[in-house]
């Protein structure tokens, strides 16, 4: 759970006019999403188990919520923590040594509810297109550092569990978001620089940098 909230926050910076992260529990896991606009990180992990409506339940949270869940789940030595729903208080992890219960609101009126379900369809619209890489492709480097932040689960049965580290593109076209994936569970979309409208406002940039 830290490690999913920690990926959605790397995506949810100050400066972002989104000012909410989303949420989702559910029979799949515990899923949560950032996003500024042009970038976009999604991270899940399964739950032991699940006792909620099966349609799940979404939450819209701020980035102190997520840095809270992120920490308080990273203080849980033993691992297994509870998640409770409450229309009242929000989403309430509460950890299994007892420590203090991390609380998270509900921001749903502070959500941009258009937003997050271009989100989604973005998401699933790139998982089934087939790739074509362009032969050129500019990014934001700002952006693409939101990706350096994102943490990755441990793969069972390598040696020593390792870690998976390659952060895989999927490019559909030099002017389309491009379909991210880091390890088993996270995957992510990126807004490439527009060459034409790059070109427009910096004058060096005319034929790119090459």
């Amino acid at each position: 759970m830290a490690r999913v909230c920690f990926n959605a926050l790397a995506f949810s910076p100050a400066r972002s006019n989104v000012k909410t992260a989303r949420i989702q529990l559910g029979p799949e896991g515990f899923c949560a999403t950032g996003t500024d606009g042009y970038a976009i990180g999604q991270d899940q992990c399964p739950l032991d188990t699940y006792d909620g409506p099966p349609e799940g339940v979404t939450l819209h949270v701020d980035r102190a919520a997520l840095s809270d869940l992120d920490s308080g789940g990273r203080k849980d030595k033993k691992g297994y923590g509870r998640v409770e729903i409450k229309a009242a208080d929000g989403l309430i992890f509460k950890p299994a040594n007892n420590d203090t219960p991390t609380v998270a609101h509900d921001q749903a009126a502070n959500a941009d509810t258009a937003l997050w379900g271009m989100v989604d369809s973005l998401l699933e619209r790139m998982e089934r297109r087939t790739p074509a890489l362009p032969e050129l492709i500019a990014f934001d480097p700002a952006l693409l550092s939101y990706f350096s932040k994102v943490k990755v689960a441990k793969v069972k049965g390598k040696a020593n569990e390792t870690y998976e580290r390659a952060m895989d593109l999927c490019v559909f076209d030099a002017k389309e978001p491009v379909l991210v994936k880091i390890g088993p569970t996270f995957r992510g979309a990126i807004m490439p620089i527009d060459r034409d409208v790059h070109r427009e406002n910096v004058e060096q940039f005319d034929g790119g940098l090459w």
